[in-house]
């Protein structure tokens, strides 16, 4: 059997339901990046809410002085808190990666869970995370 978007010698990716945006994407649309605006405006058109976990967003507002474009990019975005229970799945999952990237595993989690792709940037801690899960890692690197 042919999964999506396979050709002879490839291996097809299942389509995914979703985008989570890492820190690294908000990073990337703080700085004005492009291409994260523009696949941000086409889910948007096409009637697909990305979501970020409460830490990326957390460590975006901590690191950038650009304020006004994550709330621009925000406020098409559902915010995923973390609650107990999603802390607790978090940490020991980063247990079990052996990873201290809280951020970066919140954000696996999440895109594991809602069968979404991840657009990010640090890619050793997401793929660590997704390959305990079982769950194949789509990204798309900004």
């Amino acid at each position: 059997m042919r999964r999506w978007g396979a050709t002879d010698g490839e291996r097809a990716v299942t389509p995914r339901e979703g985008l989570v945006y890492g820190v690294g994407a908000l990073r990337a649309a703080a700085h004005g990046d492009r291409m994260v605006w523009a696949l941000h405006r086409a889910a948007l058109t096409y009637g697909l809410v990305p979501v970020v976990t409460v830490g990326a967003v957390a460590d975006a507002y901590r690191t950038e002085t650009r304020g006004d474009r994550l709330d621009a990019l925000l406020s098409g975005a559902e915010i995923e808190l973390l609650g107990r229970e999603g802390a607790q799945r978090t940490g020991e999952l980063a247990s079990r990666v052996g990873s201290a990237d809280l951020v970066a595993v919140s954000t696996a989690e999440a895109a594991a869970r809602r069968n979404a792709a991840v657009v990010n940037t640090r890619q050793t801690a997401l793929r660590s995370t997704t390959a305990v899960l079982g769950h194949e890692l789509v990204q798309y690197a900004v």
